[in-house]
Parts: structure tokens; C-alpha cells; sequence
């Protein structure tokens, strides 16, 4: 084999290797879901950062890539309509939502599904259940200066936090409050700082959530039973004074009956009871106990005559017979 056959070999190789990993690379890089998978299509009215061979995931999980972008013209109005793949294992209704969320600052987006209740199967989601996408510069505009005149560490814990909060992470909104309060010191007019933030990520709460209205409904019902007991702080001062010396004498009580939690009532009844005849013999006589109990203390016996006289029998004895005092005579 000649010296320029041989180098000419060794190039095949070096280039059929080089075209072997990039095509490695640029699998790895798609990330393309293994599961056999089925085409959707959603509308909407924005969707910047959004790129072919995006994620599509639910809870964080990616369980589909997207696969094409366009614009159409939809009712007069421009809609971006966007094809994407979902495992088969999952399926989209007419009660999913799709929102277009930040993956990182870089820029990257994907699109989040929320499945919702179940309901009638639909190919493509409408864009009256879609949230677009925003630009996250409108958060930070107006903030510049203040953001000069802080160190790099507070201005980089500022925006890992507020993108936690665009991620939906809760547990980045106590830090971002704190990193306000910082932003807060170095303003000449704070009024106007906060304000400005304030209305900005008000804007990111209505793009990304859209539920406004039943956060403000669900604070008007907080609000009403509030106001009510503000109305009757003195009622809470007196049950909370008043109420265990009268609760618990009786609960005191109710347990010496037997009236316990986890009372097995049905047990107790048969056990008392072993048959519903003698159960109804049982509460034919509580009347009869009853107005034994009611029988006044004095009684004029003037009207009631015997022969020999009553009987002398001791007072505290009382016979009854259906619920009437019986007089006794003495024999002789």
C-alpha cells in the first residue's frame, strides 16, 4: 500500500469517527423521548424563546419535544401555532392547559402541561387554554440604576429567585420579598421602586397564571367570616372564660354514663336488649318512671276513705300502679 493510499485511509477513518460522535452530540442534545409517542397542536398568542426540538413536560418531566412553529391568522388576529409529541401514555382533554415557562435566563422556554380532570379527548388545544410567553426584560426594566449600585452576589440571589417564582417554585418568593426589602435601601424613591416591581410582576402573574379572579374571589370569602368575628371579639373572650368550666362537667358526666368516643352504640343496645319486644316493654315504663317522679311532695288524702284507716306504713314507701298513687287500708 502506497504512503497517499494509506493517508487517505486514515482520513476515511478520522472523519467517519468525527461524523459518528456529532451525530452522538446532536442526538444527545434533542433528547428525543423513547416512548412511542402521538401529534398534538396548540395555539398561542405568544411564543418567544420557544425553539423545534423544545421540552414538553408536565410536573418537570419531559414527556414530548416540539416539533414545529408557525404563525397563522386566526379570526383577524395573529396565533402562533405550535405541533408537538406526547407519550402515548398521556393524553390531552378539553380541560388541559399548556403554558409557555422559562427553562432557564438564557432565554430557553418549554412548554408545561397541566392535564386537569378528565374529559373529551381533543388533538388540538384551543388558545382560550394556552398561556404565552412574556419578556422577562419587562421585569427588570426601570431597575437599572438600583441594580448598579449593588454587588454582583445580591443582584445574581435576586434573579435566582425570580426565576424560581417564573418556574413556579413557592419557596423563592420569601427570598425575592427580602431581596426587595435590599433593592428598597439603595433607592431615592422607593415608593416608586416597589411600585414599579410590584405592577411588573403583576403583569407575570396574569401571563403566566391567569387565575387572578379566583384569588381575588377566594380573598373576598377569607375576608367575610373575618369581618364578622372581628365584630364579636368580646363572644371569643367569653367562650374561651366560660366555656371549659361548663364543657367539662358535662363531658365528665357523659363518660361516668358511658358515653365515650368510639361508643359501639349498636353493642350497647344489644347487650341492654335481647330482644325488640323487651326493648319496647322497657320504654312502655319510662312514662310510668317519669310521673312517678313528678308526684308532688303533699298530698291530700282527705277525700279517700277507709274503714279501718290507712294502713301505717313508712313514709317514704310509695307504690304505684300505672303511674297513680295507690292507697293502702289497714285490715283492722
Amino acid at each position: 500500500m502506497s504512503t497517499t493510499t494509506a493517508t487517505v485511509a486514515k482520513l476515511a477513518v478520522a472523519v467517519t469517527v468525527c461524523a459518528v460522535l456529532f451525530a452522538i452530540v446532536i442526538s444527545a442534545m434533542k433528547s428525543p423521548v423513547d416512548q412511542p409517542t402521538r401529534t398534538y397542536r396548540a395555539e398561542f398568542s405568544d411564543i418567544s424563546g420557544l425553539r423545534i426540538n423544545g421540552d414538553v413536560r408536565t410536573k418537570g418531566v419531559r414527556i414530548g419535544k416540539i416539533t414545529d412553529t408557525r404563525i397563522v391568522r386566526v379570526d383577524g388576529r395573529s396565533v402562533a401555532e405550535v405541533d408537538f409529541t406526547l407519550d402515548e401514555s398521556y393524553r390531552l382533554t378539553e380541560n388541559s392547559r399548556l403554558t409557555v415557562k422559562y427553562q432557564n435566563l438564557t432565554g430557553a422556554r418549554y412548554v408545561d402541561v397541566a392535564f386537569g380532570p378528565a374529559g373529551r379527548p381533543v388533538d388540538t388545544v384551543p388558545l382560550s387554554h394556552t398561556t404565552g410567553s412574556f419578556d422577562i426584560t419587562e421585569l427588570f426594566n426601570g431597575l437599572q440604576p438600583v441594580l448598579a449600585t449593588m454587588r454582583t452576589d445580591e443582584v445574581n440571589e435576586f434573579t435566582d429567585n425570580a426565576l424560581a417564582i417564573l418556574q413556579g417554585d413557592g419557596s423563592g418568593l420569601a427570598p425575592m420579598l427580602d431581596n426587595v426589602a435590599k433593592l428598597s435601601r439603595f433607592a431615592t424613591d422607593r415608593e416608586r421602586l416597589i411600585s414599579t416591581l410590584t405592577a411588573n410582576l403583576a403583569r407575570i402573574a396574569d401571563t403566566m397564571g391567569g387565575r387572578t379572579p379566583e384569588v381575588m374571589e377566594f380573598l373576598h370569602s377569607v375576608k367575610i367570616p373575618v369581618a364578622k368575628g372581628m365584630t364579636v371579639l368580646e363572644e371569643f373572650y367569653k367562650t374561651d372564660r366560660y366555656g371549659p368550666a361548663f364543657t367539662e362537667p358535662i363531658d365528665r358526666m357523659m363518660g361516668n354514663i358511658g358515653l365515650r368516643p368510639g361508643l359501639d352504640v349498636d353493642k350497647l343496645l344489644t347487650d341492654a336488649f335481647s330482644s325488640i319486644p323487651q326493648a319496647a316493654e322497657a320504654l312502655r315504663m319510662i312514662p310510668v318512671a317519669v310521673a312517678g317522679l313528678q308526684v308532688p311532695a303533699g298530698i291530700d288524702h282527705s277525700g279517700r276513705s277507709c274503714a279501718n284507716g290507712l294502713a301505717d306504713l313508712p313514709s317514704d314507701v310509695e307504690l304505684l300502679l300505672d303511674g297513680s298513687e295507690v292507697v293502702v287500708c289497714a285490715a283492722r
